[in-house]
C-alpha cells in the first residue's frame, strides 16, 4: 500500500467491520493472517482497508469489469419490400444505422411475393440500394442468401 496513514479502519475476510486500528498494528493483524491489507476507500476519515488476498481480489475485479463490458448484443431484422418507396427506404436505413451504432448486428431481409419471386436479379439491385442508404460504414458478416420468396444478408459495424 503506498499510502501511509495513522489509523485505518479495518474490515475482515468476512466483510465485518474488525475496528480502527494504528496503520502499523492493521499491517501486524495482515501478516500474522497471511493476507494483504486491500485499499477499499481512500476518501474517508479513517481510510477504510480490507483484510484479503491481494491477487484474488484483483481477479474478482477484473472479471466483474469483463461482464460488465460483455453486454450481449442481439441480432435486429429489418424487413424491406419489393414495391416500398424511396422514403421508407431512407427510415427503414436510419433504423438499421441506429442498430449498428448500438452495436447490434441487423440481418435485413427482403421478401418476395408472387410475380415479385420471377425478379430476383431486380430485387438484389433493391437490396444493394437499400445497404447503399445506411450512413454509417458497415461490414457484411453473413453474404447474400436466396430463399424461394426472402433475400437476407447480415450486417455489423465496422471496427
Amino acid at each position: 500500500m503506498k499510502l501511509k496513514p495513522k489509523e485505518v479502519r479495518l474490515i475482515g475476510v468476512d466483510g465485518k467491520q474488525k475496528g480502527i486500528f494504528s496503520f502499523e498494528e492493521a499491517q501486524k493483524i495482515a501478516e500474522s493472517e497471511n493476507l494483504d491489507l486491500i485499499l477499499v476507500n481512500a476518501n474517508q476519515k479513517p481510510i477504510i482497508v480490507k483484510l484479503g488476498n491481494y491477487k484474488e481480489w484483483l481477479y474478482q475485479k477484473k472479471k466483474k469489469e469483463k461482464s460488465i463490458k460483455k453486454k450481449p448484443k442481439e441480432t435486429k431484422e429489418i424487413r424491406i419490400g419489393f414495391n416500398e418507396a424511396l422514403h421508407d427506404f431512407e427510415r427503414k436505413a436510419k433504423q438499421a444505422a441506429e442498430f449498428l451504432e448500438e452495436g447490434h448486428q441487423v440481418q435485413i431481409r427482403m421478401v418476395l411475393k408472387s410475380r415479385e419471386k420471377l425478379f430476383i436479379d431486380l430485387a438484389e439491385k433493391k437490396l444493394n440500394q437499400f445497404l447503399e442508404l445506411i450512413p454509417i460504414p458497415f461490414k457484411i458478416t453473413s453474404p447474400l442468401k436466396k430463399f424461394p420468396g426472402l433475400l437476407v444478408i447480415t450486417i455489423a459495424k465496422q471496427k
